[in-house]
């Protein structure tokens, strides 16, 4: 009886809710007809901005590093593998945790080879490494303001200046214009010379399903051809990984949405890699029906590699700002600190967890057994 009250009560209460939602929709539906925006594609619309979101990209809202040395600063360490592999919302959104903007971009004393290495490879891999669409232009030019005229001058003074001429890099000792320059590709450029960050850029898609990149500056790609991935949707960019569609595509949607201006996610991910290369456009990923070569592994040319990644909207044009540190640390230094045997389990957690493909996907078919048997050791 119990039970069947419930019911009841669920139905007469849907029944008020689409009663509700009938009115509301005809109310809505006499609005657009007398001019006001459809609310169709309502998220590509700015929100109104409040003063709390803009005072989080103020300088005072930046905590400085008054006497931040970066020439003695070590490279952060992340170690982040874990027994098994899962790859689910509830998994992401427990590797995800709150971060701010003070702690956008990490400098160490890797800074200057790290700029010399980028520089090469804008040089040598140009069109892989830098696209931008017109569209991109404002929001391109946004962060290149609050970047160069804003963040960096106020959390690394010792490193950064403004003065009447642009923006000093004493590091580098050069010094980087004001104003962004006309062309985003070229923004983009500076950006990537002077921060050894990789930026990409999304924008609403213009049938207001899902988010596009529309630009960017990706130096060190894990294994992926990032110019392919340009003008791209979220879920195309994914499709190739392993349980993505099935696991995490709506939820990713929903999820870049909602994120808030001012608000900044930051995570970070790990993979092996054969070979000590940064820019890697292609080899760290077998794909589905794809027959592996085995190779002979070169233990001491053998990396766990990670990214640190964070994720924020900018306020005025509401772009998305996807950013990642590559970092690179030889299987010697996992077995020094005595997580050798960790990271052997993480490697064979991979096709344990909720997507047993990610092993195949991460080739660990080619190296999982030698680099286990050497962690192990």
């Amino acid at each position: 009886m119990a039970l069947l009250t419930l019911n009841i009560w669920w139905l007469k209460f849907v029944a008020v809710v689409l009663f509700a939602g009938i009115v509301l929709g005809k109310a809505r539906a006499a609005k657009t007809r007398r001019g006001v925006q459809s609310t169709k594609n309502q998220k590509q619309v700015p929100a109104a901005l409040n003063d709390e979101a803009l005072a989080r990209y103020d300088a005072g809202a930046i905590v400085p590093l008054v006497n931040f040395d970066w020439q003695s600063t070590e490279p952060l360490k992340f170690r982040n593998f874990k027994p098994k592999y899962h790859l689910t919302m509830v998994s992401i959104a427990a590797g995800l945790s709150n971060s701010n903007l003070s702690e956008l971009i990490e400098v160490d004393h890797t800074y200057l080879s790290r700029l010399e290495t980028r520089k090469q490879i804008l040089k040598d891999h140009h069109d892989i490494a830098i696209q931008a669409s017109p569209a991109i232009k404002p929001a391109t030019d946004e962060l290149y303001i609050w970047l160069t005229g804003t963040y960096l001058p106020t959390r690394f003074p010792t490193m950064f200046s403004r003065s009447d001429s642009g923006v000093i890099n004493r590091a580098t000792g050069l010094t980087l214009p004001i104003e962004p320059p006309v062309d985003p590709v070229h923004t983009f450029k500076i950006l990537g010379e002077n921060i050894d960050n990789d930026f990409l850029l999304l924008l609403p898609s213009e049938d207001g399903d899902g988010y596009v990149l529309k630009g960017y500056v990706t130096c060190f790609p894990a294994g992926f051809n990032t110019k392919d991935k340009f003008e791209k949707k979220l879920r195309d960019i994914h499709e190739p990984v392993p349980g993505y569609k099935e696991k995490l595509e709506k939820s990713m949607d929903r999820f870049f949405d909602k994120l808030e201006i001012g608000k900044v996610v930051m995570r970070s991910n790990w993979s092996i890699t054969t070979h000590g290369r940064l820019f890697a456009a292609s080899g760290n990923h077998l794909y589905e029906g794809e027959i592996p070569e085995m190779e002979e592994v070169d233990l001491e040319n053998t990396f766990l590699r990670c990214e640190r990644q964070t994720l924020h909207r900018l306020p005025k044009t509401r772009a998305l700002v996807f950013s990642f540190k590559t970092y690179m640390y030889a299987l010697g230094d996992i077995k020094g600190e005595g997580l050798g045997k960790d990271l052997a389990n993480a490697i064979d957690g991979l096709k344990e967890g909720s997507v047993p493909a990610m092993h195949f996907y991460k080739r660990g078919v080619i190296w999982g057994e030698a680099v286990k048997a050497y962690l192990k050791e």
